[in-house]
C-alpha cells in the first residue's frame, strides 16, 4: 500500500499553477495536427537529415533513397514505407 504525503502549498501558488494548466489545455485542444507529406523536396531532406543537398542527390543516383520528380524539382519520399 501507498503511503500519501500531504503537501501545503500556498494559495497564491496554487492558483497561478492552475492558471498555467488551463492555459496549456486550451493550447493542447487547439492543435490541428496534419499528417507529415509523404514526398518533399530534396532540400527539405537534406535540412531534416543534416545533410547537403548534393549529397541527397548522391543517395538518389545510388538507389539509397527513393525519390520520384515534379517537372525540374526532385522529391524525396519523406519516410519509408
Amino acid at each position: 500500500m501507498t503511503e500519501k504525503i500531504l503537501i501545503a502549498v500556498d494559495p497564491d501558488a496554487l492558483a497561478g499553477l492552475c492558471s498555467k494548466i488551463n492555459s496549456l489545455l486550451t493550447e493542447i485542444r487547439n492543435i490541428r495536427m496534419s499528417p507529415m507529406p509523404e514526398w518533399i523536396t530534396a532540400h527539405e531532406y537534406a535540412e531534416s537529415v543534416g545533410r547537403t543537398t548534393r549529397t541527397v542527390s548522391n543517395w538518389v543516383k545510388t538507389g539509397q533513397i527513393e525519390s520520384k520528380r515534379n517537372g525540374r524539382t526532385l522529391l524525396i519520399r519523406a519516410y519509408p514505407r
